[in-house]
């Protein structure tokens, strides 16, 4: 059995140096520009490098989107968006062990000491491939399963479709594990490189096949992707992975990284849960949520904006704690990541209320019924995007078994909602609704139990005001707008004044925030 690596202490190492990185991250936590260790300006160049990315990323899934819609029938894209959640929930079959490698080796490159993590790379690879070998028969199995029982209509496209997925799921575990190694390292230019390969691949090759094949054209299709990005990832990884297998330090990383999965598979089932209820609770369930996809189209967009932009400063949570050891600096560094995040998902989430119905409702007349819950589900997915930071300190700062806590919570308050809503004839606005309550509950409870704590009163004021300023503006105004005038009965002209009007309202509310908030100081050099 190979040697145990040692667990990582950010407290180890010279005591000078280490009170010296603390007392510099304090400094700047301080400051009106708390900085990572990299600065402002390298961060800046990576939004620009992930927005980029993403807008195009945005623009090639949106008419993907569309043009599966056209080509599919509302009950084959329930079927389909069914089928996607079980590819989701197969990145959590490695019981945590590769979010406890990451976090170790993401820690490590702040201390200079990358080395020591590599074993726990290597563990965590072996596991994942075991464990996603394991999934993928399950899913295989009971595919065969309810192909042979020939239970209702849609049998043999669930059994297909399961099947599928299995395939998926070994190869999806092997590039998400990679891309994340690639986050860690912050080469965010290859993994955005990865992301426009793949939607580029998707809108071509899946519209193709499901023109040719319908559905089953569809999910071989989406193999066809996944395998480009396997090759993709294994030309430009970061590291080179090798099997490996030490029992007490996968419990080690078990052990560390069990609750951030758990967390995780939490997470997923609580922004999945309404397409799941729907799917429990209505006799139409195919039917009901492929319209209500069409609002899922607009706020999974919005959420992966919000998602890619925190991921760039994830790493860096991580790093600057490695380096300090400080969890108050990395508190205010992610506060005011939340502030410029908000920013930035304030002006998509606005248009997305104004615009998508006018536009979804005349390209897609079929789908109208799912276009009403967008007024709710788009503040409750900007709640969502808020509490990304303070999720991913809890994680950096070892803080993990907490972010549990607030998902759970929140997962429950979703579930009594969307029943209350389901049972009550409310329908798909009433499930929008019940979802959106419970996003801004868990963005409030994450905050509450990571940043707030850290933050002293001077810094909770400002913290709270530049939400304030970045959201509400822009945000109340595109709800009021929409509820005035609805999108789907509106003229051209009539959504073309409510995009105006909510663009200049969010650039007034950006440029207080450039010129009296301190984001000017994302120019700045880095602080060292």
């Amino acid at each position: 059995m190979a040697a145990r690596v040692p667990t990582f202490d950010v407290t180890a190492g010279a005591p000078s140096e280490l009170a010296s990185a603390g007392a510099t991250a304090r400094v700047h936590g301080s400051a009106a520009c708390p900085a990572p260790v990299t600065g402002w300006r390298r961060v800046a160049a990576d939004w620009m490098v992930v927005s980029g990315a993403t807008g195009v990323c945005h623009l090639l899934g949106a008419a993907t989107s569309l043009l599966l819609k056209l080509l599919l029938t509302p009950a084959q894209m329930g079927v389909w968006q069914a089928v996607k959640l079980f590819l989701n929930y197969g990145n959590y079959a490695n019981l945590g062990v590769s979010k406890g490698a990451v976090r170790d080796f993401t820690i490590a490159l702040g201390q200079g000491h990358t080395a020591k993590a590599k074993r726990g790379l290597d563990l965590a690879f072996t596991v994942n491939t075991l464990s996603s070998v394991a999934y993928a028969v399950v899913l295989i199995g009971v595919g065969a399963w309810i192909g042979l029982s020939g239970g209702g209509a849609w049998a043999g496209a669930w059994a297909g479709g399961l099947a599928v997925v299995g395939a998926l799921a070994v190869l999806s575990r092997y590039v998400t594990f990679h891309v994340t190694i690639l986050r860690a390292k912050q080469d965010f230019k290859a993994t955005s490189q990865l992301s426009i390969l793949e939607a580029v691949l998707t809108l071509a090759v899946c519209g193709l096949a499901a023109w040719r094949w319908g559905l089953w054209g569809l999910y071989l299709a989406t193999l066809t992707v996944l395998v480009a990005g396997l090759i993709f990832v294994w030309r430009r990884r970061a590291v080179t992975l090798n099997w490996a297998w030490d029992q007490h330090e996968i419990g080690r990383l078990i052990a560390i990284g069990g609750p951030i999965l758990l967390a995780g598979t939490v997470s997923t089932l609580f922004r999945s849960l309404d397409k799941l209820m729907i799917l429990g609770y209505l006799s139409d369930r195919e039917y009901q949520l492929g319209c209500y996809s069409a609002a899922l189209m607009v706020t999974v967009q919005l959420y992966g904006l919000g998602n890619m932009l925190s991921m760039v400063m994830g790493p860096r949570y991580a790093e600057t704690f490695g380096r300090s050891g400080d969890r108050g600096a990395v508190a205010q560094l992610a506060a005011r990541a939340t502030e410029l995040t908000a920013a930035a998902i304030a002006l998509p989430a606005g248009l997305a209320i104004v615009a998508a119905p006018a536009v979804l409702g005349r390209l897609l007349p079929d789908y109208q019924p799912g276009l009403a819950p967008l007024v709710w589900l788009v503040p409750g997915v900007v709640a969502l995007c808020v509490a990304l930071p303070a999720a991913q300190y809890l994680v950096a700062v070892k803080y993990q078994n907490r972010a549990l806590a607030a998902v759970a919570a929140a997962t429950l308050l979703a579930a009594l909602g969307n029943h209350l809503a389901l049972a009550g004839g409310y329908g798909l606005v009433g499930v929008a609704a019940a979802t959106a309550l419970g996003y801004v509950v868990y963005s409030v409870l994450a905050v509450s139990i990571s940043l707030w704590p850290q933050l002293d009163r001077p810094v909770r004021r400002r913290y709270l005001a530049m939400l304030g300023l970045t959201l509400v503006p822009t945000v109340g105004l595109a709800i009021a707008l929409e509820r005035l005038q609805p999108g789907v009965a509106a003229g051209c002209l009539t959504t073309l004044t409510k995009v105006v009007l909510v663009a200049l309202v969010w650039a007034v509310t950006v440029l207080i925030g450039w010129h009296h908030g301190g984001w000017a100081a994302a120019t700045g050099r880095p602080h060292r």
